[in-house]
């Protein structure tokens, strides 16, 4: 056999290699091999409807946030306090912090510090003296982790600030 022949010959057994590794090698496994055999269907064994509801609600309490928050605040004038009725409820599972913005500056006019569960600021005042009229703000609530006081989430309500004089 000549040299050219074989080398040919080697050329192809490489060639139909390469192909077939090539193949192999990018298939995507069957479905029957993706799936562990021992895995069952549902929930584990012993648990009752009740229990699996239990610990799904248990889960959802734990990243829901309440906010309380007065619709309208009124100020008699833009320096002085108005009746906010901020609450964070006994049933909150994290400290809050309330900022309040005008929706058309989006100028932030009230921040808040951290306010536990089960208290409330029930006035505030202004971070500066606003002319009289209505505004439309913005109160969101900071939900902050009681122990390490990480970001927890946030909540957002829509509401108006009322200066009279």
């Amino acid at each position: 056999m000549s040299k050219h022949v074989f080398a040919g010959l080697v050329a192809v057994v490489a060639v139909a290699a390469a192909v077939t590794a090539g193949v192999v090698l990018t298939q995507q496994p069957a479905v029957e091999d993706w799936f562990d055999s021992n895995a069952v269907q549902g929930q584990f064994e012993g648990k009752s409807k009740e229990e699996i509801q239990a610990a799904l609600n248990e889960e959802v309490a734990k990243g829901m946030m309440n906010i309380s928050i007065a619709a309208v605040i009124t100020f008699p004038d833009g320096a002085s306090e108005g009746e906010a009725r901020i609450e964070n409820i006994a049933a909150n599972p994290m400290d809050q912090k309330v900022a309040i913005t005008l929706k058309d500056s989006e100028e932030t006019v009230y921040e808040s510090g951290a306010i536990a569960p089960d208290q409330h600021i029930q006035n505030i005042k202004l971070s500066r003296d606003l002319e009289p009229g209505e505004y439309a703000a913005v109160a969101t609530f900071t939900g902050y982790d009681r122990e390490t006081h990480k970001k927890t989430g946030q909540a957002a309500a829509e509401i108006t600030l009322r200066v009279e004089g």
